[in-house]
């Protein structure tokens, strides 16, 4: 079903924008992934992340320079690919996948669950994800992107900050609804993204764009589990709490769902028809 379609032109490898490529993303990510662990030292983690930002910026640097770059980043200019790579949609992630490392910690720890039990209400917010695919495409082609990214974005965004008010006493079917909204909202809200980014990508930069996305996708990911660890850590050592409290738990989700809605009022910024020719 798929085209067989190739570049009738080869290129040649670009081998320095390969290794700086390379080398950025590694530092930064494992710089990012440390934060979750401040009992391993600061330097350290401020050395590879400050190191990502350099040699970042040379790989930047060189790819707009070399006639054959790795990665095209003029896709870059296509304003429906920025604002779901690049901008509104990468800082919109972080508030969200921001979620997934929070709850089961704050089943388990601030709630006292078992893991089991804390699964399965883990569970109820991918059910939820699920849920959502099946209407996401009309709901699209009826209100079109710009709509959909703003409002979703802000229920998404409150259904993240209403976790800080739910507490062990709060009714499991409660809890259950807002997880099934919360995962609802956050499928509605990525398959927008990933869908608009692509929307207006001609055929000669789909390959590059692919990779820039999927790169950017996973630096988010990674800094929304940074965030919410640090503002656990900095929150518990303000109160000096010898371990995580509930409170820390509930300021996490505030500061988290905060981003997200900063984010969400950034989709504004769209023109009203972005996307039609995909959406319909």
């Amino acid at each position: 079903f798929v085209p067989g379609d190739r570049e009738a032109e080869t290129r040649p490898l670009d081998w320095p924008g390969f290794v700086l490529t390379s080398l950025g993303l590694a530092a930064m990510l494992y710089g990012l992934e440390r934060i979750a662990h401040p009992e391993d030292g600061v330097l350290p983690t401020v050395a590879l992340i400050a190191a990502g930002v350099l040699i970042g910026w040379l790989a930047v640097r060189h790819l707009a320079r070399t006639p054959h770059p790795l990665l095209d980043l003029k896709a870059f200019k296509v304003l429906t690919f920025a604002i779901s790579t690049l901008s509104a949609g990468p800082i919109f992630r972080v508030s969200i996948n921001a979620t997934p490392f929070l709850l089961p910690l704050l089943f388990q720890v601030g709630f006292g669950l078992r893991p089991v039990d804390a699964g399965l209400l883990v569970l109820a917010y991918f059910l939820g994800n699920l849920g959502m695919k099946a209407v996401t495409t009309p709901t699209l082609r009826r209100f079109g992107f710009r709509r959909v990214l703003v409002v979703n974005g802000l229920i998404a965004s409150l259904a993240v900050m209403a976790c800080a008010a739910i507490s062990p006493e709060t009714p499991q079917a409660l809890v259950v609804a807002l997880m099934l909204v919360a995962g609802l909202a956050r499928s509605m809200q990525f398959t927008a993204l990933n869908t608009l980014a692509f929307a207006d990508i001609s055929a000669a930069q789909r390959s590059s764009a692919a990779t820039l996305s999927s790169m950017l996708q996973q630096i988010s990911m990674l800094f929304g589990v940074a965030v919410a660890a640090a503002v656990l850590n900095l929150s518990q050592i303000a109160r000096g709490g010898a371990a995580l409290d509930l409170v820390d738990f509930r300021i996490a989700f505030l500061v988290v769902g905060g981003i997200g809605l900063a984010a969400a009022f950034r989709f504004l910024v769209l023109p009203p028809a972005a996307g039609a020719e995909v959406s319909g």
